[in-house]
């Protein structure tokens, strides 16, 4: 192996570092910005300086520990910077550091082929090596931009790290990538001559061969995740409808019951008493009349249980429908996910008031820029610094694991490429979104 000095460090990992990290969040299906791959990026380097130059120089690091040490170090600055599910950065820097080895394990024999160099010539060789780490880094970026223009990562929103089985399988493969790594460069450095021709071509074709199983592993590997998470927000739509229809049955039973008791107080000449009963039934049955005109089951299902909810909770909420759902470019789930997360912070708001102040509106219309999802509520205000802030990952006011729902939000409304605004002024905070006519969210590059 290489010798590895400050320079070589600056220059070659630390670049890769930040790589790794932009590979291993995309697989995430999260799109990091410059600065937090930065830092991500340094934070690693700090820690290869310690144990190479610092470490290393009192005694030799095992096989292994390197990768291993890497392996949290990653997850640790992903969690801490990106404020991500730690299980979920921990699996994404196992199937990150995993793609990347077997990238590597393609690319050396690659550049022996090509250029005719020995590993330990262009190892020991700054202007040598150049071209081979920048070949390795080109087809790592690529790979990356590959896996967000086929939607190769995760949906919006799901903690991957849930399944602990995933996270084994996960080390599993990452075990078989370093492995495969670990032979291709003990092969090339010290045993090529000693075999023939034949035996080398096999070689090859191994090493070409497995790190590509491996690879398609990983990619069925995240369309399970996909698919379970689908299954699930599926089952989560289905029992909504079922809620759905248990309350309407419920109303149909009780429906002959309101009628007979209007009947008798209208025998009895309480007319006063039957139109104030009467009264309440109706904004009963208006409001889930109101919701049916949605025109999409699923979203129908998330709008009732959010009244269930907000009546237990003794709010007002309002919803109004002012346009079809058919022809929306927003999937179902995407549209629940928006509307969930919203009326969900705007029933939380609207609870620490008075009840007869508790109130919470919800439009969905269309207007001349697009789709329009505004939740509006009375409660505290949001104080205009922390605006800005309120659609970072893991920030909320509302203690510890709180602090995703908005961040989901805006990643969903970025993917339509829509926007979402925020008023938080005397009449009230509203969330608007507008997603724009035309657009797909196929696509995410």
């Amino acid at each position: 192996m290489p010798e590895i000095d400050f320079t070589m460090i600056m220059f070659n990992s630390f670049p890769e570092a930040m790589v790794l990290a932009w590979l291993s969040l995309s697989l995430l299906g999260m799109r990091p910005s410059f600065r937090q791959i930065l830092l991500i990026g340094g934070g690693q380097t700090l820690v290869v300086m310690f144990l190479f130059l610092v470490l290393g120089k009192w005694t030799s690091i095992p096989f292994g520990v390197h990768t291993v040490i890497q392996v949290v170090t990653l997850s640790l600055l992903m969690y801490a910077i990106m404020r991500i599910p730690y299980k979920s950065s921990c699996l994404a820097a196992l199937l990150g550091i995993s793609i990347f080895s077997c990238i590597e394990s393609w690319v050396m024999p690659l550049y022996i082929f090509v250029t005719g160099h020995s590993v330990t010539a262009f190892s020991n060789n700054w202007w040598l090596r150049m071209p081979y780490f920048i070949l390795q880094m080109l087809i790592d970026i690529v790979v990356i931009f590959l896996i967000r223009w086929f939607n190769f990562g995760l949906p919006e929103g799901v903690d991957a790290g849930r399944n602990k089985k995933l996270l084994w399988l996960a080390a599993l493969l990452l075990t078989q990538s370093l492995l495969i790594n670990f032979f291709c460069w003990r092969y090339y450095l010290a045993y090529t001559d000693y075999f023939q021709a034949p035996i080398h071509l096999y070689f090859i074709l191994i090493n070409a061969i497995v790190p590509l199983i491996t690879m398609i592993i990983i990619r069925q590997f995240m369309a399970f995740i996909r698919r379970e998470a689908e299954n699930k927000a599926q089952l989560g739509t289905l029992g909504h409808v079922e809620e759905l229809l248990n309350t309407m049955r419920g109303q149909r039973h009780d429906f002959s019951h309101e009628l007979q008791v209007i009947y008798g107080l209208l025998e009895v000449q309480e007319y006063q008493e039957a139109r104030s009963y009467l009264k309440k039934s109706v904004e009963e049955v208006a409001a889930t009349s109101e919701l049916v005109k949605t025109d999409n089951l699923g979203v129908t299902a998330l709008l009732y249980t959010k009244t269930g909810l907000a009546e237990a909770r003794k709010i007002n909420l309002h919803i109004t429908v002012e346009t079809s759902l058919q022809n929306s470019p927003l999937e179902a789930r995407d549209i629940n996910l928006i509307l969930g997360n919203l009326i969900d912070n705007a029933l939380e708001a609207a609870d620490k008031l008075p009840v007869p102040e508790r109130r919470v509106e919800v439009i969905i219309g269309q207007g001349l820029d697009g789709y329009v999802l505004e939740v509006k509520n009375y409660g505290p205000l949001i104080p205009s610094p922390m605006v800005a802030s309120i659609f970072m990952p893991g920030f909320s006011t509302k203690g510890e694991g709180r602090g995703m729902g908005l961040y989901n939000v805006q990643k969903i409304v970025n993917k339509y490429s829509g926007n979402i605004h925020v008023i938080s002024d005397n009449e009230g905070t509203c969330f608007r979104v507008v997603i724009p006519l035309g657009q797909s969210g196929n696509r995410r590059i």
